[in-house]
């Protein structure tokens, strides 16, 4: 019964979701929903940076890369919530409007995939320069699917726009 009393607490700290005119509750909606899965992506971000360190320890190199992944993903969430402002859709939307509001989501893409395959071609560097050490054929098998398939990502979200 106790937890319960605590329960009023936690919802007067949470906000109060939007309310009004359609118009007004998408535009304030954007912002509240976007400030809250932005903290969301936040915590994943810690959360992975936590797992990372805790698994320093390790030897396992699968536990660190998924803390990795786990921390990026959460960074990724949060950098492409506060850029939602590219999904603004003007009040008169013309043909050019449509054009340059999909040119620039692609653009979005394009820098966000970049970026991805960008971090990845470190991880198979890093694996080919291990495995030359302890001559092991399979974690440079693995190192050179890693590098290339990040410089692939890397070289299709360059070209994004042709595609489309």
């Amino acid at each position: 019964m106790e937890l319960l009393s605590h329960f009023s607490t936690l919802l007067s700290i949470l906000p109060t979701p939007p309310t009004g005119t359609p118009s007004s509750v998408a535009t304030t909606g954007i912002s509240f929903f976007s400030l809250w899965i932005g903290r969301v992506g936040g915590l994943i971000a810690f959360i992975g940076a936590i797992k990372l360190a805790l698994s320093i320890k390790d030897e396992g190199s699968k536990e660190q890369m998924l803390a990795v992944l786990v921390m990026v993903s959460g960074f990724m969430i949060k950098a492409a919530v506060y850029n939602l402002d590219i999904f603004k859709i003007p009040a008169t939307y013309s043909v050019q409007a449509s054009n340059a509001e999909f040119q620039a989501i692609l653009r979005f893409i394009g820098k966000w995939t970049r970026r991805v395959g960008a971090a990845g071609m470190p991880f198979g560097a890093v694996n080919i320069g291990l495995s030359l050490s302890s001559n092991d054929a399979a974690q440079k098998v693995i190192g050179l699917k890693s590098l290339s398939s990040g410089g692939v990502v890397v070289a299709v979200s360059a070209i994004l726009s042709t595609f489309v």
